[in-house]
């Protein structure tokens, strides 16, 4: 199985890449020999995500793309096969999310949010798809749903019902391309220390002291906790695995 977890020099695409849990995937991707494409709109994050990698010792490849825009997307593919890459695995990380409850939300947040959250996974699974029906074994896709996806939360009408919808989409994506031996797999992960929900615990949008107690050892994740699940089912290790909804959540979602 330790074998089946390197990528061996073929490459994998993560969206979201400059923070949180999309830099912990490229992180954890580039220590299992994967030619990573670290994909964000946030240059200066992105320029230290690669300096961190260097210094570990393996590259990372940037793009500065916006992939809720079809242009970027479609970038993102050219670039790939001017590299001469071999693309092996596809992570739809990028999200966002906005609290409000549903008779107070704007309706330019609920597009936006739709946009950012579901949009740009069909957005760069169309673009990508041609290269990862190639890829040696098959190819991967990873979508980041989240544990509001399955049980909903307060005050996140538009976050729950696009983390559902990623749901929704990655089933349809191993339904019409698993007989070409294409997997799409989704990770919920829980409540996360990225700087985006410290920052919603400081400001009082999360209840961290009434959460903490329903979940394993009572703390939330690493990114790189969650970061080692979607690697693993990126990777040849999880040959047999496509259209599951993989909760990596400290057992909130039963709790």
């Amino acid at each position: 199985m330790l074998a089946e977890l390197k990528f061996s020099g073929l490459a994998a695409v993560v969206t979201g890449a400059a923070s949180g849990i999309g830099r912990a995937t490229a992180l954890v991707l580039g220590e299992l020999d994967a030619r990573v494409y670290a994909v964000d709109i946030n240059e200066s994050g992105l320029q230290d995500l690669a300096h961190e990698a260097l210094a570990a010792g393996y590259s990372c490849e940037t793009l500065v793309a916006d992939v809720t825009r079809e242009a970027d997307a479609a970038a993102t593919h050219d670039r790939l096969v001017a590299d001469g890459a071999t693309l092996k695995a596809l992570v739809n990380n990028v999200g966002t999310n906005f609290h409000a409850p549903l008779a107070e939300l704007p309706l330019d947040q609920w597009n936006r949010i739709v946009t950012i959250n579901l949009t740009s996974a069909f957005l760069m699974t169309r673009a990508l798809l041609p290269l990862l029906l190639k890829a040696p074994r098959g190819g991967a896709i990873v979508n980041l749903s989240s544990g509001y996806g399955i049980l909903g939360g307060p005050h996140m009408p538009v976050y729950s019902t696009t983390k559902a919808g990623i749901l929704g989409f990655t089933r349809q994506l191993s339904v019409d391309y698993g007989p070409a031996g294409l997997r799409a797999n989704a990770v919920c992960p829980g409540l996360t220390l990225t700087d985006r929900v410290k920052g919603y615990v400081q400001r009082g949008l999360v209840d961290a002291e009434g959460t903490k107690p329903r979940v394993l050892g009572g703390r939330f994740a690493e990114p790189r906790e969650i970061a080692n699940v979607i690697a693993f089912l990126a990777s040849d290790a999880a040959s047999y695995m496509s259209g599951a909804t993989v909760p990596v959540e400290g057992g909130q979602t039963v709790s």
